[in-house]
């Protein structure tokens, strides 16, 4: 069962399904929030990053993408989406942390590439341009909207985070 849901998220990333594709189940809401968690915990603890930066990714982060989730269905008229949406939300930003984000993170590091080089950048960006197409095409098929507007919604969410991230005092992601 657990291979079902990792394939369907998979499938979610790889724009081969789509938020519907996932059943509207609390438990399955709650298991993907612990894994976008555990995830952030353990690309914290790689980087090691200050306290500032664990209370902002590791509470107001998942909670205000659910609510932003929320907030955005309620919006369009959606409110009865909201399980599906916030599990692939959460569940995709998993998925994306362990099989791309740390992996890269740890070659990174590896070939010794400095935090505030060009290349560190570069894969940075392509993060950041990764994880807002997904979510946003996710957004998109779960408010109806276009594309552009779903990842417009991402991106301004990424903004968001990271302005929060710079008042707590924990610096960028």
């Amino acid at each position: 069962m657990l291979l079902q849901f990792l394939k369907v998220y998979f499938d979610i990333v790889l724009w081969r399904r789509g938020p519907q594709d996932l059943p509207a189940s609390s438990l399955l809401l709650w298991i993907a929030a612990a894994a976008y968690v555990a995830v952030s915990i353990v690309q914290l603890a790689t980087l090691h990053e200050p306290a500032s930066a664990w209370f902002v990714f590791v509470v107001l982060d998942p909670i205000l993408l659910a609510g932003g989730t929320w907030l955005l269905l309620r919006l369009y008229r959606h409110p009865e989406r909201f399980v599906q949406t916030a599990s692939a939300v959460l569940g995709t930003g998993a998925v994306l942390g362990l099989v791309v984000y740390l992996p890269l993170q740890g070659l990174l590091s590896l070939l010794r590439v400095a935090p505030d080089s060009n290349t560190a950048g570069f894969a940075a960006l392509s993060l950041v341009v990764m994880f807002a197409l997904v979510t946003g095409r996710i957004l998109q098929l779960a408010t109806g909207s276009s594309l552009f507007t779903g990842v417009a919604m991402s991106l301004t969410y990424f903004l968001l985070i990271n302005l929060l991230l710079g008042l707590a005092g924990g610096g960028g992601s």
